[in-house]
């Protein structure tokens, strides 16, 4: 039987299949690097994009649209997801950025208080016996007290945090957002102080207080930190660390997320960590008085007396490195982190500012500013004015 060679190979057909390999190699090199080159231009003209757009200043702005007021004037603000918490003793509205109402809730409470942690917001009456929990759909339960409410706060899931006064004790409880009662909780004030400010993490799994403790004439602050997971399960009352810090007040303390904690007091800055019990990773000093702190879930700031202006602001980082200081000399009535920026401003006028510390706007407004927050990006932002609110872009 005779067989058919289709292909027969010779050192000719070897040396063109050699070449044909060599080629196609040489081309794919070629596209990796065209592409390449392309992939590394688009990159770099977007960094050139993106700083400058970090470092461009507008100098005024345009109002894109505006709506009339409906509220009073005793009506309070606070930013909630996307959206504007707007109350005051009679009930609460959630509106969205075109003011147009997401939901709203009736009560009468003569001193409202408000906190919020990412997707829930608590409001109670301070003296009263009246928890309320809401998030993005709004209602979402009501807690009932038999002790006056002294603080409240909230974590991102609606668990409730309320300090409630007890004669001459303090209760801590915690509730969940049905009313169902999770943690109680007593402090004799003879045996562990006056609590001054309690902070709830954004997971609920724990709490940071303060205590101003008096003995032999002398002031003392312990600052104590409880686990509510299975962490805190074997320790005496949940405690799992605490530090007195003698000689000392210090009035503030904020968990800034799960993890992250801060404290304050005069002359001293720390800074916490941990996801379950939590350590002391920074302490700074503070050469100058805090005159102003307000926080966000990544940095912390603080304003101080400045050396060439009234006043300073110093931006520091969740592991309580100083991001940036900047001095200024606007008489503020109101500082916060709106979006990714900073806003300071007071009854006209206003600046905006980077937590890298560069400022890029400055400018007042022909009516009293009722609030001010980010809209999206640096570019719009929304201002309640006494009868309307607008949208505004910068230019």
């Amino acid at each position: 039987m005779s067989t058919i060679e289709l292909f027969k190979s010779d050192e000719s057909t070897d040396k063109d299949l050699e070449d044909y390999k060599k080629n196609l190699r040489k081309h794919r090199l070629r596209m990796i690097g065209l592409w390449g080159g392309i992939v590394g231009a688009v990159i770099l003209i977007g960094a050139v994009l993106w700083t400058g757009m970090q470092n461009r200043t507008f100098e005024t702005y345009e109002v894109i649209r505006s709506f009339e007021r409906t509220d009073t004037l005793t009506t309070q603000y606070a930013e909630f997801l996307n959206y504007v918490l707007k109350y005051s003793k009679d009930g609460v509205s959630c509106v969205d950025s075109n003011n147009n109402l997401v939901w709203s809730q009736t009560y009468n409470m003569q001193n409202p208080m408000v906190h919020v942690c990412r997707n829930s917001a608590a409001i109670a009456e301070e003296n009263g016996t009246e928890v309320l929990i809401f998030d993005a759909a709004g209602s979402q339960g009501t807690i009932q007290t038999r002790l006056p409410i002294r603080q409240v706060c909230v974590s991102s899931q609606g668990v409730a945090a309320v300090l409630l006064e007890d004669g001459d004790a303090m209760r801590l409880k915690l509730y969940a957002r049905n009313g169902e009662e999770l943690v109680n909780a007593k402090f004799e004030l003879q045996d562990v102080g006056y609590p001054l400010k309690m902070s709830l993490s954004a997971d609920a799994t724990k709490l940071a207080v303060t205590f101003l403790q008096v003995q032999d004439g002398g002031i003392s602050t312990c600052l104590a930190f409880y686990n509510f997971s299975s962490v805190g399960e074997n320790k005496e009352d949940r405690l799992v660390a605490s530090r007195i810090l003698k000689g000392m007040v210090m009035p503030e303390v904020n968990y800034m997320d799960g993890t992250h904690c801060f404290a304050l007091g005069a002359g001293m800055l720390l800074i916490y960590e941990g996801m379950q019990i939590p350590e002391l990773t920074r302490e700074i000093e503070l050469e100058k008085e805090v005159l102003s702190v307000f926080h966000s879930e990544k940095y912390i700031g603080l304003v101080v007396a400045g050396d060439e202006e009234p006043y300073a602001l110093q931006v520091y980082d969740v592991q309580g490195n100083l991001q940036s200081e900047t001095e200024f000399d606007m008489d503020y009535q109101t500082l916060k982190f709106s979006g990714n920026q900073i806003l300071i401003y007071n009854e006209f006028e206003c600046m905006m500012l980077s937590p890298g510390g560069k400022v890029y706007f400055t400018g007042s407004f022909e009516e009293s500013i009722a609030n001010l927050y980010t809209q999206s990006g640096r570019r719009r932002y929304i201002v309640m004015h006494a009868s309307r609110t607008d949208q505004i872009r910068l230019k």
